[in-house]
């Protein structure tokens, strides 16, 4: 070992007497120094980067399952009246179903009056054949448990939630509580955040063709969107990501362009059947936005990081 400091020791005073190799040495050393801290730097920041980006992007997937929640506890709340309306329940048991249609209706007037546009109770009787009705309701009767999440419907995308009603433990009828989907647009543009839901192509037959026909645009080959509900903007990004940037969002669980960041994740409906992709997202513009914050960190980290490395080589000039 002290062979080795003598044999250093010696070449530092040869380079000394031949003063061009000593600072062409000393150059390389220094160009090859900051090159390599330049590229530990880059990479830790990429780093840190991507960890923020996984973190809020976790962090938007997990807002909306909480909004899911609400959103079906909401609809608990909303049925809870019906469902205590004894003039309701006695025309269900006599199957008085004018008279039962008549009380939905006005329901669903209340509903839209308050400014629940797209809120809507229906009623199902109890009838004799097997398979009465769709998958979901035929589950509540035979389950005679309480059903909520999302599904496909001849007139649109909802949350619905369903209901048994039991009189004397005997199931006599189903009462369904749905609302659109889109709904979530509204609340998210109250945080100023954007929502969108691209609809898996072979779900489309799932809808009328009034619903259809006209509204929806290929965002990419397996994935639709209703158009006028929607951020035209938004969605145009994705587009322009084409199909690679489309699946590498999903991948990873998000996208940043110049423009926009985007959290992704698929869903599924009631049925367990995945139906489309949620995607929540906000504009990078402005210095406050987060994802400004994220960049201008990463810079300011690798200025001040190159500075120290430039200062401590001109000292040992």
């Amino acid at each position: 070992m002290f062979s080795f400091f003598k044999f250093l020791q010696n070449l530092l005073k040869d380079l000394k007497k031949k003063k061009g190799l000593w600072f062409t040495t000393l150059a390389v050393l220094s160009i090859t120094g900051i090159f390599l801290c330049l590229y530990i730097l880059t990479h830790l920041t990429e780093n840190v980067s991507k960890d923020v980006y996984n973190n809020i992007s976790t962090n938007y997937m997990k807002n909306f399952k909480n909004r899911v929640f609400k959103k079906e506890q909401t609809l608990k709340k909303v049925l809870l009246p019906v469902e205590s309306d004894t003039t309701l329940i006695d025309d269900i048991e006599k199957s008085n179903l004018i008279k039962i249609g008549e009380k939905i209706s006005s329901y669903n007037e209340k509903f839209k009056k308050v400014g629940f546009e797209t809120l809507q109770i229906s009623f199902y009787p109890i009838l004799n054949q097997v398979n009465q009705y769709r998958n979901s309701v035929n589950s509540v009767i035979s389950s005679k448990s309480k059903i909520f999440g999302v599904e496909v419907l001849q007139d649109g995308i909802f949350y619905v939630y369903l209901n048994p009603i039991i009189k004397d433990d005997k199931l006599i009828g189903i009462f369904e509580l749905r609302e659109e989907l889109h709904e979530f647009k509204a609340e998210y543009a109250r945080d100023d955040m954007i929502f969108l839901f691209l609809l898996e192509e072979r779900m489309l037959n799932q809808l009328s063709i009034k619903a259809r026909n006209g509204k929806y645009r290929e965002v990419i080959d397996t994935v639709h969107v209703e158009e006028l509900k929607y951020d035209g903007q938004f969605f145009a990004k994705i587009i322009e990501s084409e199909k690679e940037g489309y699946k590498n969002m999903l991948e990873v669980g998000y996208s940043v362009d110049d423009t926009y960041f985007r959290a992704a994740q698929k869903i599924s409906d009631i049925n367990g059947n995945i139906i489309g992709v949620i995607v929540l997202g906000e504009a990078v513009e402005g210095s406050g936005a987060f994802v400004n914050i994220v960049d201008n960190m990463t810079k300011t980290v690798t200025t001040v990081a190159l500075g120290l490395v430039i200062s401590i080589l001109l000292f040992m000039f």
